[in-house]
């Protein structure tokens, strides 16, 4: 779970924190926080477990601090998340998309009416566009910060960015100083990809169009 330090006794060695979306306080001590170069603060973001002690009641346990670099601890010091891979979706996908060129394409041959052959167009767009829109999910929830190294969750901009084919991911304090210093460029080069990908998406769209076109020039 994600959720954020409210309250923090260096003293005792103990605090609270809430998850995302919940007012709920859930106790947690400094044993259950992973080896860290430092100690939590009240305002750290956590990737957290939650789980129950003897009298039932709710703690947190693996507590990771976002943000913060893992102290020599025997743990691996970069956590490398692998790139996107086709699966078997993405196969069946390809194989449906096939099917319905064919069946365009067979339709026009048999009956030899353009509008029918072009009727499964839409088919076409509708799983073309699900592809392409489709989000994956990484297979760990944990990477390690390109710029600062540290240990971070993946958050629904790192996923972003991971399924459009990016492999040098930020955490979120070190993207938030890259906007300070860069807003104009990141909104730019994030505009550029987005009209990249539907340019893309737009020509394969019209690639069945084509060749049905074209074999209605051919045999006419």
């Amino acid at each position: 779970m994600n959720g954020k330090i409210v309250s923090w006794k260096d003293d005792k060695g103990f605090g609270f924190i809430t998850a995302d979306g919940q007012n709920e306080r859930i106790f947690f001590h400094i044993s259950s926080i992973k080896k860290a170069i430092r100690k939590p603060e009240v305002g750290d973001t956590v990737l957290f477990e939650v789980a129950q002690d003897p009298q039932g009641r709710l703690k947190a346990t693996h507590v990771l601090l976002e943000g913060v670099s893992l102290a020599n601890s025997g743990m691996p010091k970069k956590i490398i998340t692998e790139p996107v891979k086709k699966d078997v979706i993405d196969y069946l996908c390809y194989f449906i998309l096939i099917v319905i060129l064919a069946l365009s394409l067979g339709l026009f041959v048999k009956t030899g009416t353009p509008e029918l052959a072009l009727a499964p167009g839409a088919i076409f767009i509708t799983i073309l566009f699900f592809i392409f829109n489709r989000k994956k999910q990484p297979a760990s929830k944990l990477f390690s910060c390109s710029k600062c190294k540290s240990v971070s969750s993946h958050d629904e901009r790192t996923v972003l960015a991971w399924n459009r084919g990016l492999n040098r991911l930020y955490c979120k304090s070190c993207h938030q100083a890259w906007l300070r210093e860069k807003p104009a460029d990141s909104h730019s080069s994030y505009s550029s990809s987005n009209s990249g990908c539907l340019g893309l998406l737009l020509v394969i769209a019209s690639f069945p169009i084509v060749c049905i076109v074209g074999a209605i020039t051919w045999f006419v």
